[in-house]
């Protein structure tokens, strides 16, 4: 018992002691579109430097095994949905202002969906890719919490046919200039 106690203030102590924050992990949440699953997003930022951050983000939806039924027959349907994202972002600090600062960001996104319609009897796989230019500001309130509120534009490539539901369907190329307003919480260690 003496030893399960142990390993977790030696944890606490190796956390404390690594208190660098050069590592961020955020839940990125857009307050516009709640009902929709593109408005949430896990994302990780690494200082590279003292203004530029590296940005890895993930968000992964699931949502299967719906059940219609009509007199005798039942068929079921869903969609298995992620999106992949990774860019950079440049700081921009205010003068005077430590706690306070504007930044710029690029992401490069892979977005795909593995979905079934209730009148189809296969499964279609559809994918897209595209880049994110993004302006934001961010506050620090403390040494290892971060409140972000960002716009992001979306240039978005699809290279498929297919009649799924979404933002880019039947469409080649498209551009939204103001996609997700988006607004974070983020922990630093």
């Amino acid at each position: 018992m003496k030893r399960l106690s142990l390993i977790p203030a030696v944890l606490l102590i190796l956390t404390a002691a690594a208190q660098n924050n050069i590592n961020e992990i955020a839940l990125v949440v857009s307050p516009l579109n709640f009902e929709q699953p593109e408005s949430y997003q896990a994302l990780y930022r690494r200082h590279l430097s003292n203004d530029r951050l590296l940005r890895i983000g993930g968000r992964f939806f699931a949502e299967t095994l719906k059940e219609t039924r009509a007199d005798t027959v039942a068929t079921n349907f869903g969609s298995v949905q992620y999106d992949l994202s990774c860019g950079l972002q440049k700081n921009l600090r205010i003068d005077n202002l430590d706690a306070l600062y504007l930044y710029a960001a690029v992401d490069g996104y892979w977005n795909s969906e593995f979905n079934r319609k209730s009148y189809e009897t296969y499964y279609g796989y559809y994918w897209n890719f595209g880049v994110n230019p993004i302006a934001g500001i961010a506050y620090e309130p403390f040494d290892n919490i971060r409140l972000s509120l960002e716009s992001k534009a979306d240039f978005n490539v699809n290279l498929q046919d297919y009649s799924a539901a979404g933002l880019n369907k039947d469409k080649k190329f498209s551009f939204s200039p103001l996609r997700q307003l988006g607004l974070s919480i983020g922990y630093l260690f």
